[in-house]
């Protein structure tokens, strides 16, 4: 065992100085703190700690290149790495000696086009550094309900925009550049025409709708090119009281229907609802149990228009309009939906301050069954009652009135029994979804993908033979699909 040991360590420290030859003494490192720092992220009660067995930070797409092509000889492990805001263990390793690609430095934007309402980054961008540059041309990008921190490349690549504002739809991006194993860069949409990047439909399939959603399989893309979107003057926002879930569906219908509000987010009274109005300092406990919130916003007349519409519309839902403080309104307005400009997530119950969830994707008439069964299933496992929480977001377009669910648990991570409820509960729950009818999953993850992969029959197959012709050696985040 000893011997393998040392064995290990001459051959990591061999690949670190082949790696320091590419990237620079200082960008390669298999110092056991440093790696230790990428070990884990938020789902540590799911996916266990690895460390890697060194970590690389190139600073350009020929490093990247070059990183991939000595990884592909040697069949390494390569998990890539944007910004570091990591969740559901997609960048943790799963096989020893496994190089993790931090593309922290690779964060310029590449180009703002006003005229073609685009914005092409490398994979540091954030969301922050985006948002700063795009506003002084009166654009925003889509934005999730997370840390201005996070990756743009890799939330949109991700199919990750779930929580985003209700006309912005639900895929941002147009087109990117990915390298391959071998080293072959692949061009998607327009861009692998002309230089033009603007157009999602180039020659052939969809290439980039067949290369999101599973993040890191097939490569690394080193630059996108995403969709952004107009920041309007007139705005206004309404909150409106339920009790339960199955009342406010015929309003979010309506109001989805006739396109009218610029964003909808049915949350519970205690999680989500602390985000947008970025305090904790209310006693939230005394609104009804879910609050609908709803952003109007356009150009003059158009506005206006809407505005009389929505309300129209609320007076005959059933539900209770709250009076809520003025710097509510102006939180909402200005930072959560729409333009979602915060700079941090503040959510959460106090003394509760770990988040759990499930994001699946669903239409709107399944909103009470999906809660139903939520909270049901939390309370088989022993999860107490007012820790299940509950999120909609409806989305443009809405055929098939597509929706985003978010499923959450709010515990207290020092609880040692806790991650054992966690576990029992997403069991039970993954194929109660799956009977109950979903359309997908937010995003592919360790426990998730097994049981579906299992319901969707030959397609299964076609996608491990893709991801093979792309990653003959399955170097790319292997283990983490198939």
């Amino acid at each position: 065992m000893l011997r393998e040991v040392i064995k290990m360590d001459e051959m990591v420290s061999r690949l670190v100085k082949e790696l320091q030859a590419i990237v620079g003494e200082e960008n390669a490192t298999d110092d056991r703190a440093i790696c230790t720092s990428y070990s884990r992220d938020q789902h540590w009660h799911f996916v266990p700690a690895k460390n890697p067995a060194c970590v690389v930070r190139p600073a350009n797409k020929e490093e990247v290149r070059a990183v991939l092509m000595l990884a592909n000889t040697h069949k390494i492990p390569v998990i890539p790495y944007s910004t570091g805001i990591n969740v559901r263990g997609l960048t943790i390793p799963v096989h020893d000696g496994s190089i993790l690609l931090d593309l922290s430095r690779m964060n310029r934007i590449l180009e703002i086009n006003p005229e073609m309402k685009t914005a092409t980054v490398e994979p540091g961008v954030t969301f922050g550094m985006l948002l700063e540059q795009t506003r002084k041309y009166k654009l925003r990008p889509a934005f999730p309900d997370a840390p201005l921190t996070v990756s743009v490349l890799v939330n949109y690549y991700l199919r990750g925009i779930y929580q985003t504002a209700a006309t912005d739809g639900h895929d941002h991006t147009i087109s990117y550049e990915m390298i391959l194993p071998n080293g072959e860069t692949l061009k998607t949409g327009s861009r692998a025409l002309s230089r033009m990047p603007y157009f999602r439909y180039g020659v052939g399939p969809d290439f980039a709708g067949m290369f999101c959603a599973h993040p890191g399989t097939c490569g690394v893309v080193t630059e996108l090119t995403a969709k952004l979107y107009r920041l309007y003057d007139n705005r206004k926002e309404y909150f409106i009281g339920f009790d339960d879930v199955a009342t406010p569906t015929k309003l979010i219908y309506n109001l989805m229907n006739d396109e009218l509000a610029a964003s909808i987010r049915l949350v519970d009274n205690q999680s989500w609802l602390k985000g947008i109005f970025g305090t904790f300092d209310y006693p939230y406990e005394e609104l009804p149990k879910f609050v609908l919130c709803v952003l109007v916003e356009g150009v003059d007349g158009v506005f206006e228009a809407k505005d009389t519409l929505v309300r129209a519309y609320m007076k005959e839902c059933g539900g209770e309009v709250l009076d809520l403080p003025a710097e509510f309104a102006t939180t909402f307005e200005h930072e959560s939906l729409g333009g979602a400009e915060k700079s941090c997530m503040v959510f959460g119950i106090k003394g509760r301050g770990n988040y759990h969830c499930i994001g699946l994707y669903g239409p709107l008439t399944l909103a009470a069954k999906y809660y139903e069964v939520h909270e049901k299933t939390a309370l088989e496992v022993g999860i107490p009652k007012d820790h299940v929480h509950f999120y909609i977001d409806p989305i443009y377009s809405f055929h098939g009135q597509l929706c985003y669910f978010e499923l959450d648990i709010f515990y207290d991570g020092s609880d040692p029994g806790f991650g054992a409820k966690l576990r029992n509960y997403n069991e039970r729950q993954f194929h109660k979804l799956l009977d109950l009818g979903i359309y997908g999953w937010f995003r592919p993850y360790a426990g998730i993908i097994e049981p579906t992969v299992e319901r969707i029959g030959y397609l299964a197959e076609v996608w491990k033979k893709f991801l093979r012709v792309l990653d003959p050696n399955e170097i790319m985040n292997r283990g983490k699909l198939f």
